[in-house]
């Protein structure tokens, strides 16, 4: 959806649509998957900068779709690195 309406969301994580689009995806993941506490730190991961780039819906589905644990281990390292690099663009991408 991002990709297709980029000028939509170009501001990032100021914009509304942005904001309207991570609770549309909350819903639809709870509708499908049943409420679990997984989906509210992603939710929160979304409003902020730079982390809203780290694949935090696809970590929590992950989680609670029952990967196994050594799966788990390697989703969560690649997602850890993921992080350390949206924060490290976002620190120099900001630091000009």
């Amino acid at each position: 959806m991002q990709l297709v309406a980029a000028p939509l969301f170009g501001e990032g994580f100021a914009s509304p649509f942005n904001d309207v689009l991570d609770l549309a995806v909350a819903a639809i993941l709870i509708r499908l998957l049943g409420f679990h506490w997984a989906l509210m730190p992603a939710l929160a991961a979304e409003a902020v900068p730079a982390l809203d780039l780290a694949p935090t819906w696809t970590a929590s589905v992950l989680l609670i779709t029952g990967f196994s644990a050594r799966r788990w281990l390697i989703v969560a390292g690649w997602i850890a690195v993921a992080i350390v690099v949206a924060l490290l663009v976002w620190h120099f991408h900001h630091a000009r």
